[in-house]
């Protein structure tokens, strides 16, 4: 039998009262109060280097014992491995660097093997309803019905249709928005929108330059982009927030968009791999790519000056120079 001296609190008031532990074989009993545990009704906290070390009990009654005092159960080396884990500054800072290791890894590599494995297994009717949400949104708050004329639409999307609908379901949706400029995006169930101001840039009578932006966001819905990053940032999203507790509103967001960044750059890297293939299969040279994008960059400074969102660390595509470099090197 063991003794310890504790103090014990009953769970109705917040008075200690200073008493004996005594440790059997398979109980523990509370001398001065004639009561007694048995193991199975008993949770002893680990105990941290230089601070009391609690026990508790079935009935909500605990006890705290003297700093110095550590109580393990018989035959038990659980707690006696965690208190030397973290009694020793050598181990604590190990295991501090592995459990950053494996943070690091959950957000970066892990992410990403989870959604290349998860979002082909997403069922149709999900993403349909997720895109379809996206649509109905984006057009309450951001777009409008196209300006553009019908024998335009028409025109460009009999162009569409010849040479990156040939054997897919993509479908084309002509907008028009001042506050998304020019721009087209794609939606993960092949819902492309294609906005006016884009469109007024390409100053080729066959379009292709918007072609080649179109062949870019069917890239995107080729290699399922935009469910990978709704994975990735649901997972981030939720990996900080249950390391960092509370404090995580702020972080949790700005950490997933810094994240996000650098696969959104990688993934727009690969749409335009994507594309490149795509009109140049039709013979169409990428030139007409690097044209649009000229004109693009154009408009930005326009409107923004030099203080672009190609030069921040937020931003989701690379440099756009080595895009239309890029394009233009495609292109001899």
């Amino acid at each position: 039998m063991q003794n310890f001296k504790a103090y014990y609190f009953d769970g109705k008031s917040s008075a200690p009262k200073s008493v004996t532990l005594e440790l059997y074989d398979n109980f523990v009993r509370i001398q001065e109060f004639n009561l007694s545990y048995l193991f199975k009704d008993i949770e002893v906290k680990a105990k941290l280097k230089n601070t009391p070390q609690s026990i508790n009990f079935s009935d909500g009654s605990y006890c705290e014992l003297d700093a110095g005092d550590s109580f393990f159960l018989p035959n038990n080396n659980n707690d006696k491995f965690i208190l030397k884990m973290e009694s020793k500054m050598r181990y604590a800072l190990v295991s501090f660097i592995v459990l950053c290791a494996f943070i690091t890894f959950c957000l970066t590599y892990g992410t990403t093997m989870l959604a290349d494995t998860l979002a082909p297994k997403i069922p149709q009717n999900i993403v349909e309803n997720i895109s379809k949400q996206t649509l109905e949104f984006l057009d309450r708050h951001y777009m409008s019905e196209s300006n553009l004329s019908i024998e335009k639409q028409d025109f460009i999307k009999k162009r569409f249709d010849d040479i990156l609908n040939k054997n897919s379901n993509f479908k084309l949706h002509f907008r028009s928005s001042e506050i998304l400029g020019a721009n087209a995006f794609a939606l993960p169930n092949g819902d492309i929108i294609l906005l006016d101001d884009l469109i007024e840039l390409d100053k080729d009578p066959e379009f292709r330059g918007v072609i080649g932006v179109l062949a870019h966001e069917s890239g995107h819905v080729v290699h399922m982009h935009g469910i990978k990053l709704l994975i990735k940032s649901s997972v981030s999203s939720a990996l900080v927030g249950y390391f960092w507790g509370d404090f995580s509103g702020f972080l949790t967001t700005f950490t997933t968009v810094i994240i996000e960044a650098k696969y959104s750059r990688n993934y727009e890297n690969e749409a335009d791999s994507y594309a490149v293939k795509t009109i140049k299969e039709n013979n169409i040279s990428t030139q007409y790519m690097a044209n649009i994008f000229d004109e693009i960059v154009k408009k930005s400074h326009e409107k923004l000056g030099n203080a672009t969102m190609e030069h921040s660390i937020l931003s989701s595509h690379p440099a756009i120079e080595e895009r239309i470099e890029n394009f233009r090197e495609n292109a001899k």
